[in-house]
């Protein structure tokens, strides 16, 4: 089994914020190099852990969400919050493809959870908006009803 089918479980957000902190260059300090013999799921958990530590004093804010974001898909609800109060200042506009990195960590939430559809628009996500005060309340409210569903990666709301 090749690298790209076995890694492919993993889904699109997980592949891509493997990409933008370095897990798919084998010269990067972030090289994701899981054992074929692995649970890839177990695998991305234990990368995401490593270099979450490994990277406990970055302050850069993209870096910092981009972990927060890879946290985010591995059940950790908690990383949601470090997402919102990460909002970038202004909103980032991506050209051909260039500057994924910087709004993958939106997407991720994005996608993630199971927001009402007028919180959804990433580009009105922004530090001090009204957007950003209604993510933090939504997930005040909802956080502790949320349930991880692992092969999906998303949260849903528990039922009850």
């Amino acid at each position: 089994m090749d690298r790209a089918e076995f890694l492919a479980p993993l889904g699109w957000q997980r592949l891509r914020l493997l990409d933008c902190l370095g897990g798919n260059s084998p010269k990067a300090p972030g090289y994701f190099d899981p054992s074929h013999d692995s649970d890839v799921f177990a695998a991305y958990i234990a990368y995401l852990s490593d270099l979450s530590s490994r990277w406990a004093f970055e302050t850069d804010p993209i870096f910092v969400s981009l972990l927060a974001a890879g946290r985010l898909l591995t059940g950790e609800i908690a990383a949601a919050q470090v997402i919102v109060d990460l909002f970038p200042i202004e909103a980032f506009k991506t050209d051909h493809g260039a500057g994924y990195c910087v709004i993958a960590p939106l997407q991720a939430l994005e996608s993630a959870l199971p927001l009402p559809s007028e919180l959804t628009d990433i580009a009105r996500w922004i530090a001090g908006s009204p957007e950003q005060a209604a993510l933090r309340l939504w997930l005040s409210e909802h956080a502790d009803k949320l349930q991880w569903l692992d092969s999906e990666g998303i949260y849903c709301l528990a039922r009850g």
